[in-house]
C-alpha cells in the first residue's frame, strides 16, 4: 500500500477542516478526490506530503509513518503537481525540471550527470524536449502544466499528486493533461487528482472520493460515487448524471442555470 490514512483531523484555528479522514491509495491506482472550494481537498494533500501537521491521525507512506519521516525520505516517495507553476526567477524548462531533484540532494550537493539525463529522459518522454532551453515564463499554461509534470516524474517517485492541474487550462489542454494523467496510471504509478469536475472524474475512472463540507470524505469507485444524490449532496445542485450512448459513458450535466 503506498498510502493508509486513518482518523486524519486538521483545522485551522477553529475551523475543523479534515475531520476523521481514512483512505488508502494503492500502486497503479488512480483516486479522485472532489469537493466544493474550501473543503479541504488542497489541505488533505498537504498533510500528505507532511507540508502540513495533523492534529490527530496516521499517515503511512510506504509503511512508514509519515511523521518519522524526513523530507527527503518523502520525496523520494512522492512528488507534487500544483495548480499552477510560478518562477521568480528565469529558469529554463531544463533547470525547472532538474530542481525536481532539489529536495534528494544535500544542500551543497549539484545535480550529477545522471540526474540531467533523467531530465532530457523525462522531456523525450512527456514530448516536450523542444522546450527544454525556453524561459518557463514565456510557455502556455498547457505547456507550463506538462512542465510540471516533468519534474514531478523526473525523480521516479511511487506516486504523484495533482492539486487541480487543469484549473487553469483551455478545454484542450484539460483533455491533454487528463490523458497524461490517465497513461501515468497505466504504467503503474499511484495517482492522486483533486478537481472539481464531475466529467474529470468519469473520465478518469479508477476511485473517487467525496469531502464534504464537515471535513468527512466517503470513498468508492466512480460508479458507486458520483451518482446524482451524492453529486447534489455534495454541491448543493441539482445535477443530472446521463448516459451518453455515443461515447459509452456517463457524463454530469447542468440542466439549466
Amino acid at each position: 500500500m503506498i498510502y493508509e490514512v486513518s482518523n486524519l483531523k486538521f483545522s485551522y484555528g477553529k475551523n475543523r477542516v479534515l475531520n476523521g479522514v481514512d483512505l488508502s491509495l494503492d500502486e497503479s491506482e488512480l483516486l479522485c478526490v472532489l469537493g466544493r472550494n474550501g473543503s479541504g481537498k488542497s489541505t488533505l494533500f498537504s498533510c500528505l506530503l507532511g507540508l502540513l501537521k495533523p492534529e490527530e491521525g496516521s499517515i503511512r507512506l510506504c509503511g512508514k509513518e509519515l511523521k518519522d519521516m524526513k523530507e527527503k525520505e518523502i520525496a523520494a516517495y512522492a512528488s507534487f503537481v500544483p495548480q499552477n507553476i510560478t518562477s521568480s526567477f528565469g529558469f529554463t524548462v531544463f533547470e525547472y525540471v532538474l530542481t525536481g531533484f532539489a529536495a534528494s540532494l544535500g544542500l551543497f550537493t549539484h545535480p550529477s550527470f545522471e540526474n540531467k539525463k533523467a531530465v532530457i529522459d523525462t522531456l523525450e518522454m512527456m514530448g516536450i524536449a523542444h522546450l527544454q532551453d525556453r524561459i518557463i515564463t514565456e510557455l502556455s499554461g498547457g505547456e507550463r502544466q506538462q512542465v510540471a509534470i516533468a519534474r514531478a516524474l523526473v525523480s521516479n517517485p511511487k506516486l504523484i499528486l495533482f492539486d487541480e492541474p487543469t484549473a487553469h487550462l483551455d478545454y484542450s489542454n484539460q483533455i491533454k493533461v487528463l490523458r497524461i494523467i490517465k497513461d501515468l496510471s497505466s504504467k503503474g504509478y499511484a495517482i492522486g487528482i483533486t478537481t472539481h469536475d464531475p466529467n474529470h472524474a468519469i473520465l478518469l475512472g479508477g476511485r473517487v472520493a467525496l469531502l464534504d463540507g464537515d471535513g468527512h470524505i466517503n470513498a468508492g469507485s466512480s460508479e458507486e460515487m458520483l451518482t446524482e444524490e451524492k453529486l447534489k449532496a455534495l454541491y448543493g445542485d441539482d445535477l443530472k448524471i446521463r448516459y451518453i450512448d455515443e461515447f459509452k459513458r456517463n457524463v454530469c450535466i447542468y440542466p439549466k442555470i
